[in-house]
């Protein structure tokens, strides 16, 4: 589940947009790791295929205003992941967004709780689970697959690899720069492929229960799909 990310601003985005059209790499600096957090039902900027030709064909990469979830038909409630295996299963819910809204959610950190450590919240004095914070180890931004339904958007979450399964039973499918093309671009066939991220590689730290908080929005009434 994932449910909190660091966010980047719009001049780093930006340089995504960039790096992946030149199909190249791009490094954040640590200063830019620590900034402001983001959690499901706040306004996010999202990298989709632009179209500019009139027949459709889609030029270039665009960036786009967005809010992390999408409401859920029969109760109203946000969904903030969507399940690879549901999005390519024939899932009603998802066979329009996994069809035409595919897209990017660029991050710099993603946070999962642990499924069983816990640790002394200094707020109420109460165990709660200790979250764990997942980065690439060569400081590139994170490029998590998502899928847009109108202005709200999902991240794809998949099985997890050897660094995240200790900790969480899922993961966010996080792509890298070479990868985007065929997310953005590839028919259903094609994009089964990157369910797979065993190879991927992440850095691991522990949260510390003290560390201030610097996520903004509701996290209130939310589901996992």
């Amino acid at each position: 589940m994932c449910g909190r990310i660091t966010i980047l601003t719009m001049d780093e985005i930006r340089d995504v947009v960039e790096s992946v059209e030149a199909r190249r790499q791009m490094h954040l600096t640590r200063e830019q790791r620590e900034r402001d957090q983001a959690r499901p039902g706040t306004m996010l900027h999202a990298i989709g295929l632009q179209t500019r030709q009139a027949n459709g064909q889609a030029t270039r990469l665009g960036i786009f205003e967005t809010t992390w979830g999408i409401e859920a038909p029969w109760n109203g409630k946000l969904v903030y992941n969507t399940r690879i295996e549901s999005a390519l299963g024939g899932s009603a819910m998802w066979e329009a967004p996994i069809r035409e809204g595919r897209c990017i959610l660029p991050a710099a950190t993603f946070f999962e709780p642990h499924a069983g450590e816990t640790v002394i919240s200094p707020k109420s004095g109460r165990p709660i689970k200790r979250q764990y914070e997942f980065a690439m180890p060569d400081d590139a931004p994170l490029l998590l697959a998502s899928v847009c339904s109108g202005s709200r958007l999902s991240v794809i979450t998949t099985e997890p690899n050897a660094h995240v399964a200790p900790i969480h039973p899922r993961m966010p499918l996080a792509l890298r720069f070479e990868e985007v093309p065929l997310w953005l671009e590839g028919d259903l066939a094609d994009i089964a492929q990157l369910a797979d991220r065993s190879a991927l590689p992440l850095s691991v730290c522990p949260e510390e229960p003290n560390s201030p908080d610097r996520a903004n929005g509701n996290d209130g009434q939310l589901s996992l799909f």
